[in-house]
């Protein structure tokens, strides 16, 4: 057989080449443009196609890039970020949300995404100096005040708008028997209203119109869904008591359960390091702002107030698919938020409270992540509490640190 090795030859350098070819083709596609830093304004695409903006300043500190996200009287850092191939991951542990961007020239454009859910929504931002919202017509009323809410009319549930105004922008939220919206900050003109936040978590836009006595409107979650609601001013109006609402059945006075905490050890309420104290059972979930801001009200009192016959003790119930990947958000908040107290997983791949509720049999019923309960050195539930009331409520917020720290001195003090 006769073999023509300069046609092999030519053959090889030609393979040669074409692999080098792809090679810097394939590296070439992975080169990332940086980010600008600076202060950008954000938008999300929300559910009618709606945009809902909220402002960031992306920074760099020690080599390290921070997103910086502005929320009226809020500051969030975000700095777990990383590149991946030919984009930006902005990671907000213990949520489950991410951005993913690719960065040209001023712009950062891509996609604001729930990891466990899959659900997704358009992102872009733009480096811009300018507020959220802007109008240069005038507010034709006040918003001022407290007002009467109620949220999805067809199925009703109650609120309670506290906002406050200055000129034409209005900042404020809405308390839920469940929780609030934490801050939310816009502007009102002519007959309407304005307003937006995002936390990382819940992307927020508010969309309203007065007419008459009463403000008809649309509040927007990201692109997930809209809800309608109404409100009329009432500075009276108070939502029902939220030790009202979640109940023992009747015979128990006291809860028990067994979980796993993060290193695969099973913790009871009848363990030794709850016998004879004060403990409050937190029911939380990683992915949840007002348990959030819940743990860190925990954190703060606990460091102010450290009591060898007081106990906390985390029950989490997480959406993760997987009970590894549950423990890993769990993992996360303890280490980001520096927790001393064990956070056990309850529940995974559901977050629904009827799945909860078999878990402990002894609750007639739960509403809300969070649900708080307190219990006494004798090992009986002293309250129980739905919700939160955080920092964005402002008296409301006092009330229940000035009530909480109350009661539990109360039972401290008890023999």
């Amino acid at each position: 057989m006769f073999i023509n090795f300069k046609k092999v030859s030519i053959i090889v350098k030609g393979l040669k080449l074409l692999i080098l070819y792809f090679f810097i083709i394939q590296s070439c596609s992975f080169i990332i443009d940086e980010p600008k830093l600076g202060e950008y304004r954000a938008e999300i695409k929300t559910k009618d196609g709606s945009v809902l903006p909220f402002k960031f300043v992306l920074l760099n500190e020690s080599d390290k890039l921070i997103m910086q996200v502005e929320n009226d009287k809020e500051t969030l850092i975000y700095d777990d970020i990383v590149y991946v191939q030919d984009s930006i991951k902005i990671l907000m542990p213990p949520y489950d949300a991410v951005i993913i961007v690719k960065s040209k020239g001023e712009t950062l454009s891509g996609r604001y995404l729930k990891e466990e859910s899959g659900k997704e929504a358009s992102f872009h931002a733009i480096i811009n100096d300018k507020p959220k919202f802007i109008s240069d017509k005038d507010a034709n009323f006040s918003f001022d005040g407290k007002y009467k809410t109620l949220f999805r009319p067809e199925n009703p549930y109650p609120g309670l708008g506290i906002f406050t105004q200055k000129d034409n922008n209005i900042y404020g939220t809405f308390r839920k028997n469940t929780g609030d919206t934490r801050y939310l900050s816009g502007i009102t003109f002519g007959d309407s209203i304005l307003l937006s936040t995002f936390d990382g978590a819940h992307p927020y836009l508010i969309k309203a119109v007065k007419k008459g006595d009463t403000i008809f409107g649309n509040l927007h979650y990201y692109s997930d869904s809209i809800t309608d609601f109404w409100m009329i001013k009432d500075n009276d109006y108070e939502l029902a008591n939220s030790k009202s609402l979640t109940k023992l059945k009747d015979g128990f006075q006291s809860i028990n359960f067994n979980f796993k905490d993060i290193n695969g050890e099973f913790i009871s309420l009848n363990d030794e390091q709850f016998k004879n104290k004060v403990v409050v059972v937190q029911i939380l979930g990683t992915w949840c702002p007002n348990c959030l801001d819940e743990t860190q009200f925990f954190l703060s009192y606990l460091n102010k107030n450290p009591n060898e016959d007081l106990a906390f003790v985390g029950l989490s119930v997480e959406a993760a698919k997987t009970e590894e990947r549950a423990m890993k958000r769990i993992s996360k908040m303890i280490n980001k938020f520096d927790i001393p107290y064990p956070i056990l997983l309850a529940q995974y791949g559901s977050t629904d409270k009827e799945i909860f509720l078999e878990k402990i049999p002894m609750l007639e019923n739960i509403i809300s992540y969070p649900t708080t309960i307190i219990i006494d050195k004798s090992g009986k539930v002293n309250s129980i509490r739905t919700g939160f009331n955080g920092p964005a409520t402002g008296q409301a917020y006092i009330d229940y640190k000035n009530e909480f720290e109350s009661e539990i001195k109360g039972l401290l003090e008890l023999l």
